[in-house]
């Protein structure tokens, strides 16, 4: 007979064999996953040309992988591991946003705070300040309504970076509210450089001193740092450029003003603890507790987040809506060289960080790392609610976009990129887009739509305090309803301006040949030659803007050879469209046919318009190092 005891005792036994057998089966099925992951992103690293990727994923309380893929450093074929240092840009303001609400939290400083109370040296202009101050929160979620950098001011050549209200100063140009505080958002890096500010004047510390205090040392990340001096260091990965089939290594720069929106550099070690505190909280009295990071994503001062819609940029933050099962919120950087993506949602326990030692397409990345953190997740239910059509159909019609990033480069956008709201149809809104794309909303209540594969609402149909119409949607994009033929009357001359130039072209190579052959006189050559050759300056001149821009950005900060060809091909346009008008004007009336001459007074009369339009809007006239 078996003793009783010795039966218990094999019971417990094969139990615990059981259940650890289970328990490496589960290691190892995670393992596998984790493994099927790592394969996918190498062919994704491999098609889109990534030189070397950073990734830190976590769920719940567990780091399932922190590494990396690739090389670090080409030449040298250092591969990234989870030490390497990537530069992450635009995240930074997340820390950044942190910092300062660690202030709240400590008493020093509110959100509703008055920029011009705290530190009245800033060198801002707001219009509204009487009735509509600049506040804290609205450099948080970029409402303030300032200028993104200028392109004279995105970097800092000095030997040592700027400190104080001097690197304020630097960005001054950015600086000028274009319209009442807290309306709609507009991205704006100089509005991070003045919370940079905020947070030396509030602490008497350097912002990132106190960054790392109250951060990064609380949280062991001891390998992340607030890079301002734009120097090399050996554990950095290289920034590349990928072109022609070949990865060119891309200069590192002192950022400009103070940093505080782009200096982060940090590896997936240190990203991965961050993010695990993101998702779980601290004990340590010194970091954000649940309630203040819940706070941070929260939307305060737009007229959207009035009226009922909380997509968008909220404190430091963005909430991308396009994942099928889980929403994500975070930020992304993008800098010379680096790209990078923090990701998260703390209901749901996800979180995960990459990063790119090249300017690449993450999307593939992103999509792999958040297919593998939802599989175990059910897919929403798509819901609709009828449209109220006496409360919705009166704001129908057609809606001007509103909001630039920068005023100078991008005034086109409030005359080409408008929406006409069509027509609705029960549960749904009909949005045509310029360029003849009719999107259907899908209708959540009280004028808050989704995209009709989206699984949260991101636009909203308003009226402001006026009663006028708003629409905010497509990101942060905000639009105000309008008369389509006020912009049609700014629409038409732009068209007839740009037939002016296609005509012009034409004519041009055909007087070539009539006046090799002497069928044509060169004087008259001269009027529709000169604005082609203007033209192609001004093509040529936008282009190597472009390309200064991505590559060698220290050139718009001073007069050179690079930014006085862009000074002067631009100016050349508008100098040889007026010569052509002078010889139009002395050729009068050696011209025939008389409808030759029409057609020239009128294109002539067009490219004036488009001279004068560019020339308001900074594009003639302004060198880009004195903006």
């Amino acid at each position: 007979m078996i003793n009783l005891k010795t039966f218990y005792i094999a019971i417990l036994i094969a139990v615990s064999y059981f259940t650890a057998a289970a328990q490496v089966n589960s290691k190892t099925n995670s393992n596998t996953t984790i493994a099927q992951l790592h394969k996918q992103l190498e062919t994704v690293i491999q098609k889109e040309n990534i030189p070397g990727l950073m990734v830190a994923i976590v769920k719940n309380d567990s780091i399932l992988y922190s590494g990396g893929l690739g090389y670090a450093d080409l030449q040298k074929h250092r591969p990234v591991d989870q030490l390497t240092q990537f530069h992450f840009a635009s995240v930074t303001k997340f820390f950044v946003t942190m910092g300062i609400q660690q202030l709240i939290a400590k008493g020093k400083l509110k959100l509703s705070d008055r920029i011009r109370d705290i530190a009245p040296e800033i060198p801002f202009s707001n219009r509204w300040e009487d009735t509509d101050p600049v506040r804290v929160v609205h450099l948080l979620e970029h409402t303030a309504g300032f200028d993104d950098v200028q392109l004279n001011s995105m970097i800092n050549i000095s030997e040592k970076p700027l400190l104080g209200i001097d690197a304020i100063k630097a960005v001054s140009n950015s600086l000028t509210v274009r319209w009442k505080p807290g309306t709609m958002m507009s991205y704006s890096n100089p509005g991070y450089n003045v919370l940079g500010y905020i947070i030396e004047k509030v602490t008497d510390m350097p912002w990132d001193k106190y960054l790392h205090k109250q951060i990064f040392l609380p949280l062991n990340m001891h390998n992340s740092l607030f890079d301002r001096n734009g120097a090399r260091r050996p554990t950095f990965a290289i920034g590349y450029d990928f072109q022609d089939g070949e990865f060119r290594p891309m200069p590192f720069y002192q950022p400009g003003s103070n940093g505080a929106g782009s200096a982060l550099v940090s590896n997936a070690y240190d990203m991965a603890k961050f993010m695990l505190y993101l998702l779980n909280g601290s004990t340590d009295s010194t970091l954000l507790n649940n309630a203040y990071l819940k706070e941070m994503e929260t939307i305060h001062s737009t007229l959207a987040s009035q009226a009922g819609l909380q997509t968008g940029y909220a404190l430091g933050n963005d909430l991308f809506p396009n994942n099928k099962k889980v929403s994500l919120r975070g930020h992304n950087g993008k800098g010379e060289g680096f790209v990078s993506w923090l990701f998260f949602n703390r209901e749901a326990g996800l979180a995960y960080a990459i990063a790119a030692n090249s300017v690449v397409n993450m999307w593939p990345i992103s999509q792999a790392i958040e297919e593998f953190l939802t599989k175990d997740i059910a897919a929403r239910k798509p819901v609709s609610l009828p449209i109220d059509e006496q409360k919705i159909k009166p704001l129908l019609g057609y809606y001007q976009f509103m909001n630039p990033k920068n005023d100078r480069w991008e005034f086109y956008r409030r005359i080409f990129g408008g929406i006409e709201l069509r027509e609705i149809s029960k549960d749904r809104l009909l949005v045509k887009k310029e360029n003849g794309q009719i999107d259907s909303l899908v209708h959540l209540g009280d004028g808050i739509f989704r995209a009709k594969d989206d699984i949260l609402p991101s636009f909203v149909l308003a009226k402001d305090s006026n009663g006028q119409p708003f629409f905010q949607g497509y990101g942060n994009s905000f639009y105000r309803k309008v008369s389509r033929a006020s912009l049609l009357i700014q629409k038409i001359p732009i068209y007839l301006g740009f037939c002016a130039i296609s005509i012009y072209m034409i004519f041009s190579l055909v007087g070539i040949v009539l006046t090799l052959f002497r069928k044509m006189n060169l004087m008259d050559l001269g009027i529709p030659l000169l604005p082609t050759v203007g033209t192609c300056c001004f093509i040529a001149a936008y282009r190597l803007m472009g390309l200064t821009d991505a590559s060698h950005k220290e050139l718009f900060t001073s007069c050179n050879t690079t930014s006085f060809s862009i000074f002067l091909g631009m100016l050349l346009f508008a100098i040889l469209v007026m010569v052509s008008s002078l010889l139009l004007y002395k050729r009068w009336f050696q011209l025939s046919p008389k409808w030759l001459r029409l057609l020239l007074a009128l294109c002539n009369f067009f490219l004036c318009y488009l001279v004068a339009l560019l020339s308001v809007n900074g594009w003639i006239g302004m060198p880009i190092w004195m903006m």
